[in-house]
């Protein structure tokens, strides 16, 4: 047997170079090659590869990546959307409530021009939307009131529609004269 082991060896080992290393280097490269394949053979049987895959896929599902099912990590921790959210524009009332308001600002002379400024304030606001309560800006209603801008809230104010459009008309007539010059000022600072 160990004729046949010096054999082998003798026969893997390449002829002595003129250095004379004997060769040892081929004899290194090929001991961590079998190393090598020796691990990569233990890490696939071991299934370590497949616990790596599926970490990995689990990986790729927070960010809602391909194969993850029906519900990903992150949508399990995710909280319950609100019930109803309405934000610009989607009120059901608001095109009566542009309709009042169309009809104070004649009352008060603000056609063409100037009712189209009223639009454009109000519309970027709150979309004309009475029940809007801006979270970011906490601004209220049609008119996007302000307790720290405008003062005292008029009572009924967050009911009606009416009240907010009569506030709103009456806020602007005294501040600014007519709407395109609060539309001018809500532009320049995203207030007015």
């Amino acid at each position: 047997m160990r004729n046949l082991l010096r054999t082998a060896v003798g026969w893997a080992r390449p002829p002595r170079g003129p250095d004379g290393d004997g060769g040892a280097a081929f004899t290194e490269v090929t001991a961590v090659t079998l190393l090598v394949a020796a691990v990569m053979l233990a890490v696939y049987q071991l299934e370590l590869s497949r616990t790596f895959n599926e970490g990995v896929r689990q990986m790729v599902c927070l960010v809602e990546g391909p194969d993850c099912g029906d519900e990903t990590w992150v949508e399990a921790d995710r909280p319950e959307e609100p019930d109803t959210y309405e934000w610009k524009g989607d009120s059901p009332n608001t095109s009566d409530n542009q309709a009042i308001g169309m009809s104070q600002a004649r009352d008060r002379g603000w056609t063409d021009q100037e009712w189209e400024c009223l639009d454009s304030l109000w519309s970027n606001i709150s979309g004309w939307d009475h029940t809007l309560i801006d979270s970011e800006t906490g601004a209220v209603g049609i008119p996007g009131f302000r307790g720290g801008e405008h003062g005292a809230m008029p009572s009924g104010f967050t009911e009606s529609a009416s009240a907010q459009i009569t506030w709103g008309v009456g806020y602007i007539a005294d501040t600014y004269g007519a709407p395109c010059a609060a539309w001018s000022q809500w532009q320049g600072t995203r207030s007015y």
